[in-house]
């Protein structure tokens, strides 16, 4: 029961007693008062009974209300927190089946809307080089969505409010961007597609940042601390499952860079015992046939050979030197 009703409730008590006792009054005007004592005690102590049952009544009607508002306060922050560890653990399974952080985005979107109402969700990942973010955004309404978020706007570090979140590591609530569409490049991109307000959470993984989660809004004043802390699990899930596709990526390359500077190796290995051979084969002539001819023609053969031989070398050791430069996977 709110408090609405409450008042409502009371002031029908309340108003049934003046309307009982304005007709009361209104009989002993016309001359049904009552002449004997007992009868005047007997109508008192009704009207003290009643005021009595009408007090107590009122007074369990505003207990039972807080008790009632105490057990809605408590089911709704059991159902927000139900929501938030649904979220969790809907982000593992789908982060287990595939670490592909843009896709898992994608499918989250519609819940994380859920947990913090909102027109937009985004998602800003830095880079390799660590001086741009690629953007992806999520609609919320079931007919704009997409079947992948596409890569969109691509924002340097500078000059933008993500940039400031990554560095600062700290959430950057902007109630009016209209305020900050002068400062920021992506506040001004968000305020000209028509939305009033924003929300920017860092992505941190060991103390570093490596993106943002943004949620917007078509009104301003939209989001508040409390939309901060019910989000701030899913960045963590986000942030890990982030380095997580970096270090597969990094891995990914660094076998495909060993299988082939491998099989570089052994084909130049291959080529320079051929080479190795048609030398020799070419010193057997050149002692066996003392024609002027032929021996200007094997010492070009052997030149080239021996040219061949010194590319293999350099290919060998640029391979090697590859290898080496690439990160330590474990």
């Amino acid at each position: 029961m709110t408090a609405g009703r409450r008042r409502a409730v009371s002031l029908t008590i309340w108003g049934l007693l003046a309307a009982f006792g304005a007709l009361q009054v209104a009989a002993w005007s016309m001359g049904y008062a009552p002449r004997r004592p007992l009868e005047m005690t007997q109508v008192i102590a009704g009207w003290v009974v009643m005021l009595l049952l009408a007090l107590l009544s009122t007074r369990l009607i505003g207990q039972l209300t807080e008790q009632l508002s105490a057990t809605e306060h408590a089911h709704r922050a059991t159902k927000s927190e139900v929501e938030q560890l649904q979220m969790h653990n809907a982000m593992l399974e789908i982060l287990a089946r595939s670490v592909d952080v843009p896709l898992a985005f994608r499918s989250l979107a519609q819940r994380i809307a859920r947990l913090v109402p909102c027109d937009r969700v985004g998602l800003a990942l830095l880079t390799e080089g660590g001086d741009e973010f690629q953007t992806y955004t999520a609609r919320v309404n079931e007919d704009e969505r997409r079947l992948r978020p596409r890569p969109e706007v691509v924002f340097k570090a500078d000059r933008t409010a993500i940039g400031t979140a990554v560095r600062t590591r700290e959430p950057l609530i902007i109630n009016d961007v209209e305020e900050n569409a002068l400062d920021y490049l992506d506040i001004n991109v968000i305020h000209s597609s028509g939305f009033g307000s924003a929300l920017l959470l860092p992505l941190v993984s060991k103390e570093r940042g490596v993106g943002t989660l943004n949620v917007v809004s078509r009104r301003k004043h939209a989001f508040t601390q409390a939309h901060v802390d019910a989000l701030l699990p899913v960045t963590e899930i986000f942030a890990v499952a982030h380095v997580a596709q970096q270090l597969q990526i990094a891995v990914t390359r660094h076998r495909t860079v060993e299988a082939m500077s491998e099989l570089t190796l052994n084909v130049a290995t291959e080529i320079n015992s051929a080479l190795q051979t048609i030398i020799g084969h070419c010193d057997l002539l050149e002692r066996g046939y003392p024609d002027p001819h032929l021996q200007r023609d094997l010492a070009t053969v052997v030149r080239q050979a021996q040219r061949i031989s010194a590319l293999l070398d350099k290919m060998r050791s640029a391979s090697a030197a590859q290898v080496a430069s690439l990160p330590r996977t474990s």
